[in-house]
């Protein structure tokens, strides 16, 4: 191959081949083997290449992904033969049939579910149109299941908000479950930035649904941590002592100490936190993949409360259809997350969500089994003061604490 190639005018052939026939794959001459490949949604892992450079040729295996096709000889023919006996599009999205919101110009969201035929081996997609009611109808039908399987009627439950659109749904959720008599009490935090925005959002909603917020200000939340009153900002003692790593993992402890210290002033064993199909399988994923069974959803006891977590089978653009403008400003508040694990499961997730849909919540209802069936168990652990599911190795328990006492990093 030249240093400098001359990109010819018209690219080569390329066609995926499987046992059901060829599929022609359309290119330029600028584009990499590569490109065509994402472009066309075929995975470059399950896929051998082979090149007939001229007619009547036989083929030669091709390693090329980065290859422009303009590169090739002119009349060339790139074969890209299948490594297992399937249908690499048999769940394309290229066709899918529409379905309209039943509220015609107010649709806020919008869905694609697909259908699967074993008998007829058909995988039909549809695009669902949704409105913010449609959108809250199912988040509120969602939330009232689980919490008609999985807490007593009469309870009450002590629920985390952040004016966010995750907690704003599940407010939603709640309120809409007239028939199983649970009293809801929800707690918002401050002391972060993105958090305190969130505070003003939270009211309204809790005004409309004739709740009263409790806000759990800034001193209150680092008294749970054992900070003093007086410290600095924690954002900036919980990078400088774990660089790389996203302070949310943090605020999700300070969240349930919060929500568990509530739900002992109100004699109740119920907490509830809004976390979504996204987040469950995210969590689960990366805790499999680390050699540790799936946490237990969509409840955990933990200690001496149990965790419900009513979202678990909502996705987020559902979640954000409920109320749009919420949603908006609570993204516009966030800052960034530099967490590469954080990145890589989350982006695993949401491209096994667009390229098969309907997948992600059958490994999400598929993980909850296994988690009920063995589920986890937390220890209180003295030197930290909560429940924590294995022993914390001394290194990591000496930076926790020294980043709480506001010590300097050694």
């Amino acid at each position: 191959m030249p240093t400098n190639p001359t990109l010819h005018g018209n690219p080569p052939s390329v066609a995926v081949v499987t046992s059901h026939g060829r599929q022609q794959l359309s290119g330029s001459s600028d584009d990499r083997l590569i490109d065509v490949l994402n472009r066309h949604n075929v995975p470059w892992s399950a896929i051998s290449a082979y090149i007939i450079r001229k007619a009547g040729e036989a083929p030669e295996l091709f390693p090329s992904l980065d290859v422009r096709l303009g590169e090739l000889e002119q009349g060339a023919e790139v074969l890209l033969y299948f490594n297992r006996n399937v249908n690499p599009f048999k769940f394309s999205l290229d066709s899918f049939k529409l379905i309209e919101s039943d509220n015609p110009g107010a649709e806020a969201t919008e869905y694609i579910y697909q259908q699967l035929d074993n008998e007829t081996g058909t995988a039909e997609a549809y695009l669902k149109k949704l409105s913010p009611e449609e959108c809250k109808q199912i988040i509120a039908d969602r939330v009232g299941d689980t919490v008609r399987q999985h807490v007593p009627a009469g309870s009450t439950l002590v629920v985390g908000v952040s004016g966010g659109g995750d907690s704003n749904a599940m407010l939603y959720g709640l309120s809409q479950l007239k028939d199983h008599g649970i009293t809801v009490r929800p707690v918002i935090l401050k002391g972060i930035p993105d958090w305190d925005a969130g505070v003003p959002r939270a009211q309204v909603l809790c005004e409309n649904y004739g709740l009263e917020l409790k806000v759990m200000e800034a001193d209150e939340v680092k008294e749970l941590l054992g900070i003093p009153r007086d410290s600095v900002d924690l954002i900036d003692r919980f990078e400088q002592e774990f660089q790389g790593d996203d302070f949310e993992f943090l605020g999700t402890l300070m969240i349930r100490l919060a929500l568990t210290k509530y739900a002992r002033e109100l004699d109740t064993q119920y907490i509830v936190t809004g976390v979504n199909l996204e987040d469950i399988v995210c969590e689960n994923l990366f805790r499999v993949s680390s050699g540790m069974k799936p946490a237990g959803f969509p409840i955990r006891p933990i200690g001496d409360v149990t965790l419900v977590l009513p979202l678990w089978l909502c996705p987020k653009r559902i979640i954000d259809g409920c109320f749009p403008k919420f949603s908006l400003e609570n993204y516009d508040a966030r800052y960034p997350c530099f967490s590469l694990g954080r990145n890589l499961y989350y982006s695993v997730v949401y491209a096994m969500q667009s390229q098969f849909p309907g997948y992600l919540e059958q490994l999400a209802r598929g993980m909850s089994e296994l988690s009920m069936k063995d589920p986890v168990e937390y220890t209180y652990n003295e030197q930290l003061g909560f429940p924590t599911e294995r022993t914390v190795p001394f290194p990591l328990l000496r930076r926790f604490k020294r980043m709480l006492s506001g010590a300097t990093t050694s």
